[in-house]
């Protein structure tokens, strides 16, 4: 039987565009280099296409996903519009316009998230009214206040403040959570201090009972 060819990252078209799906065995370079090379190949069918990053079953770096990002706008005018993690959370770059039967006037158009592409230093004070995504560290001194939940792709050793208008179920999601102060919603954490064994994938924040509590996932 021969081998099948090994792909390092998946092109799946959907009904709005396509999602690339990296393979978790897979290291970044070969997963930049067939990408790299199905959109010089394909470069009219890709064309100002919308892409959906599908990190639910791998992990990129800040710098990784930047170079994707790049590599797509740079290649065939592709967007990448949407970033999905773990456990259904998706993190979207534009507005989304609602498909279903028009809601109220107020609700027809989804807020849009703040994404944040440098890393947050020591007197910085950025504010969300939905979800907050920050490409690179959130250092001490610095704060990230969102609605929604904040994502901190790098270390979060700041004040992260997600549902800060009092939604309880908003989540702190970090590669290395080592902050000076936790909230959410009304809720407030300090976490021990000290070094600590390095998550495999992300650390997460959630409310559960009365407690902030801080889970690997």
């Amino acid at each position: 039987m021969e081998n099948q060819e090994f792909i390092p990252i998946q092109i799946k078209a959907n009904r709005e565009g396509f999602v690339l799906l990296p393979e978790e065995s897979a290291s970044f370079g070969e997963v930049f280099a067939y990408l790299k090379n199905r959109l010089e190949n394909s470069r009219d069918f890709f064309r100002f296409t919308r892409m959906v990053l599908d990190l639910r079953f791998t992990l990129l770096s800040i710098d990784e996903i930047q170079s994707i990002d790049h590599l797509l706008k740079e290649s065939c005018g592709a967007g990448l519009v949407e970033i999905k993690l773990k456990e259904g959370f998706s993190l979207f770059t534009e507005r989304r316009e609602k498909a279903a039967a028009p809601p109220a006037p107020s609700r027809e158009v989804e807020a849009v998230p703040l994404i944040v592409r440098h890393t947050c230093r020591s007197g910085a004070r950025i504010v969300s009214q939905s979800d907050c995504l920050v490409l690179g560290d959130v250092n001490p001194g610095a704060e990230v206040i969102a609605y929604g939940d904040v994502v901190v792709f790098g270390s979060l050793r700041g004040l992260a403040h997600a549902g800060a208008a009092g939604n309880r179920q908003a989540r702190i999601w970090a590669l290395s959570m080592e902050p000076n102060q936790l909230r959410i919603a009304d809720m407030v954490a300090v976490p021990p201090r000290g070094r600590k064994p390095v998550p495999k994938r992300y650390e997460v924040a959630e409310v559960r009972g009365e407690s902030i509590e801080v889970l690997t996932v």
